[in-house]
Parts: C-alpha cells; sequence; structure tokens
C-alpha cells in the first residue's frame, strides 16, 4: 500500500502504477461529482430573457391574477380624460312633442337646448368608379389626327386607384393580414371583389413610389448626429436573410440583406460618420463609421443578472445597480443644470472604474468583466451628451413588428417582396415615430406626393 507522504523517487515501478490507478479513480470520481454539480446549477438557474439576450417570446410567462375592475375616470392625483366635442355634420333636434301631464301639443312652443351627446359614426362605404375618356381630334388646318393620352393615374392595366391601394399595402404590411384576408375586409366592408393577382399588381406597382421615399429617409439618416443600429432574422426564397435597421428618435430605415456582416454598414452609411453610434456588441456592430459609441446597457444588465441568479456574485449585483443608477439619471436630469451633472457623471465613472479593477471570483462574471474592460468608453458615454440613449431598445422596437410579420407569414417568396417589405416598413416605422397618419402617408405617396422632403429634428 502506498503512503500518501512517501517520496516518489522512492517508489518502485509496482507502488507507481498503483499509485497512478488511485489518482485516476480519484480524478474520475472528481470530474462525476464536477459534472453533477454544473448539472444541477444549470437546472437552478437557465438563461431567461429576464438574465440573457433570448427572445422574450422564448420565456415562460407566468399567469396573471385577475384584477378587479377599477372606476371610470382619471386615477386618483391625475386629471381624467375624455373625448371631446366637435363639430357636428349632422344634427339631430330632439324636441318634447306632447305634454306628459295634460297631453297638450308642444311642438309649436318655444324650446331651448339643455343639453348635447354626439355619437361619431362611420357612413357606409361605397367604391367610386371614375372613368376616363381618351379623345380624338382631325387638326382643321393639316389633316393630321391627334389622340390625347390618358391622365396620370389612369394607365392602360390599372384597375384601382390610390386611395384603394393604400389601403391594402396598410392591412396587408401594417397589421400584417394576408391577401386573402384583405380580399374579405375590402368585400365586407366595400362590397368590392377583389382579385389576389389585383392586390400582388398593385404592391408592384407602388414598389417605385416606396423606394424613391424611403431613399429619402435613408439620406436624412445619414445625415444624423446619433444613430441606433441592430439586425434581425427574415426568410427570403428559402434563404436566411437579415434584416437590418438604423434610426433616429424620428427616422428608420430598413434594408434586407444575405449577411450579417460589416459590409452592409458600409454599404449603407457609405461615406457618412455619425457623431454617436448606438448598438449591442456585435463584431459587425463595432465596425461602425461614428466617432463615439454606446453599448446598449439593458443587454448588459440581463447578462449581469444571470450572474447574479447563478452565483450570487456581488460584484455583478453592484455594477447592475450602478448601471440601473445611471440609466435613471438620464432620464431626470435637467439639461439646465450643467455642473451638477457633470459631477454626477464623474461620481459614476469612478466607482464604474473602482468595480472594473477588481477581479470577480465566478467565470461568468469574469467574462463579463472582460467585455466591459474592453468597451470601457462605450458603458457610459451616454452621461456625456443627452441626445445620446443608454439602451438600444429605439432599434429593436423598429424591429418588433417585423418581427411579428415574420411569424404570420413565415417569410418572403421573393427577394423584391422582401426588399419592397424594407421601403414600406421604414416609411411605416418613421411615420409613426413623427406621429403622423400612416394611412395619409401611403395615399400622399401614392398620389406622388413628397412626405418626407422636410426633415425633421436629427
Amino acid at each position: 500500500m502506498v503512503n500518501k507522504d512517501s517520496n516518489l523517487k522512492e517508489l518502485n515501478r509496482e507502488q507507481l502504477l498503483e499509485l497512478a490507478t488511485l489518482l485516476l479513480a480519484r480524478v474520475a470520481t472528481l470530474e462525476k461529482q464536477v459534472a453533477q454539480l454544473k448539472q444541477r446549477g444549470e437546472k437552478t438557474v437557465k438563461k431567461t430573457p429576464e438574465n440573457s439576450s433570448i427572445p422574450p417570446s422564448q420565456g415562460q410567462k407566468a399567469n396573471v391574477a385577475i384584477q378587479a375592475k377599477g372606476q371610470r375616470g382619471g386615477r386618483r392625483g391625475h386629471r381624467g380624460t375624455s373625448r371631446g366635442r366637435v363639430a357636428a355634420d349632422e344634427i339631430i333636434a330632439c324636441r318634447v312633442e306632447q305634454c306628459q301631464r295634460c297631453g297638450k301639443d308642444l311642438r309649436e312652443c318655444q324650446q331651448w337646448v339643455v343639453g348635447r351627446h354626439q355619437v361619431i359614426d362611420l357612413p357606409p362605404l361605397k367604391p367610386i368608379v371614375r372613368e376616363a375618356q381618351r379623345y380624338r381630334v382631325t387638326c382643321p388646318q393639316c389633316q393630321c389626327q391627334q389622340t390625347a393620352a390618358y391622365t396620370a393615374g389612369y394607365e392602360k392595366g390599372r384597375r384601382f386607384g390610390p386611395h384603394l391601394e393604400a389601403l391594402v399595402l396598410y392591412l396587408h404590411y401594417a397589421h400584417p393580414l394576408s391577401y386573402e384576408r384583405v380580399q374579405d375586409i375590402v368585400a365586407a366592408v366595400a362590397g368590392l371583389e377583389i382579385s389576389r393577382g389585383a392586390l400582388v399588381n398593385g404592391v408592384k406597382r407602388a414598389q417605385q413610389q416606396l423606394q424613391r421615399t424611403a431613399e429619402t429617409i435613408h439620406q436624412q439618416v445619414k445625415q444624423a448626429a446619433v444613430v441606433g443600429s441592430d439586425e434581425t432574422t427574415a426568410r427570403v426564397d428559402g434563404v436566411k436573410y437579415w434584416q437590418w435597421v438604423f434610426q433616429t428618435p424620428q427616422l428608420a430605415y430598413h434594408v434586407m440583406r444575405p449577411s450579417r456582416s460589416a459590409q452592409v454598414l458600409q454599404d449603407v452609411m457609405g461615406a457618412a460618420q455619425p457623431q454617436v453610434w448606438v448598438s449591442d456588441v456585435l463584431s459587425s456592430q463595432m465596425c461602425h463609421p461614428a466617432h463615439n459609441y454606446q453599448i446598449c446597457l439593458a443587454h448588459q444588465v440581463r447578462d449581469l443578472q444571470y450572474a447574479i441568479d447563478l452565483h450570487q456574485c456581488q460584484w455583478a449585483q453592484q455594477l447592475q445597480t450602478l448601471f440601473y443608477e445611471a440609466m435613471r439619471f438620464h432620464r431626470q436630469r435637467d439639461p439646465q443644470v450643467v455642473d451638477d451633472d457633470e459631477r454626477q457623471r464623474v461620481a459614476y465613472e469612478t466607482r464604474l472604474d473602482e468595480l472594473l479593477a477588481l477581479t470577480p471570483a465566478h467565470a461568468d462574471s469574469e467574462n463579463l468583466r472582460g467585455r466591459f474592460v474592453k468597451h470601457r468608453p462605450a458603458l457610459l458615454f451616454f452621461l456625456q451628451r443627452t441626445d445620446v440613449p443608454p439602451t438600444n431598445n429605439a432599434s429593436e422596437q423598429a424591429l418588433r413588428n417585423s418581427v411579428i410579420y415574420r411569424k404570420v407569414t413565415g417569410g418572403f417568396r421573393s427577394l423584391w417582396g422582401a426588399e419592397l417589405y424594407a421601403n414600406l416598413i421604414s416609411i411605416l416605422e418613421t411615420a409613426r415615430r413623427q406621429g403622423r397618419s400612416i394611412f395619409a402617408i401611403l395615399s400622399a405617396i401614392l398620389n406622388g406626393l413628397p412626405v418626407f422632403d422636410t426633415p425633421h429634428s436629427l
């Protein structure tokens, strides 16, 4: 039997083999215990949308307790709101006709208005058929026959006007409804039967106008001082594509690309150099053309939460608290008080440097520390400018409707359909951010009117 205190140099071959056998058995036992502990930890703490970048759709949602219905009106301490009275298109006079006591006819007596109540309704929808007639004339001087051309919007092959086509685009893309359901809605509401081919042709006819408008948005995004970007997957003709968004508070420009590489940023931004780039830490996003950048803190606090849940790591808890405090300060700070902002910013920066100088005890936290040290200038850059957000939530919100559309439709059958959708969603999201009517914007575009030529504040 080999003694654990024996000198290895004094052992013979048989004793060394015995010792090696014991050590191998011990290592196997320890590896099994480590695997069991690791498996137990993974079963205890799983990655969720709250502690990682897993999409919210993949998370488990608990049942919400049924709450008692509250009273109508505004909350206590809040001013209530209700629909205001507008100018009436039609007035219905509710006069007293007969005395309820003696039965006398009161219709000829003078009466006074003592109350008003308005009801808003829609008139029955009925299609309007406009017919364009071409005329021909013979010149009395040279006897040459002249034939007038059709007015714009009445070209040969076109069956439906711009307002109807705008409604089809609005229902099919903004809500997103299939062509079959759009057919049912138009038939049920307006009594108009439209074939699926006519719907597709109307969408194709709008492609050039939508592309010109989207390019207008693109040029304004390139001129913006602060640009946020993100991407999500898309399915185009059975191939995996990526839908990219480049956005500001007033603009959103989408493109479809078969790649997630940095080349997309070069193709879209060209020679433009924004002052600040806001994104996640994807390697291609880090090839941004901006002078400075801000990484999304929403992603970072979720990753820190996983280290907190798994290891109860105090370092991760303190850093997460710092990020939350800095983001809350950003939302509540007064742009007029510059001195206080600078003192608070320096305090946050100092606390961050002190935490990054420490070495966490767990591997997950150490990996996060390495990421934060690498991107140290981009962690709290938003404290230097009020127009820089601490998160990239605005980019994710710009892609939310596209994710819903992808799940409803399953993807695009052709590249032209994907590119048309990118142009259209750029217009819809830009209109939403500017507080403008989406349907009115589409109608104006299909009528050939400029809608985004005047830049909003960037």
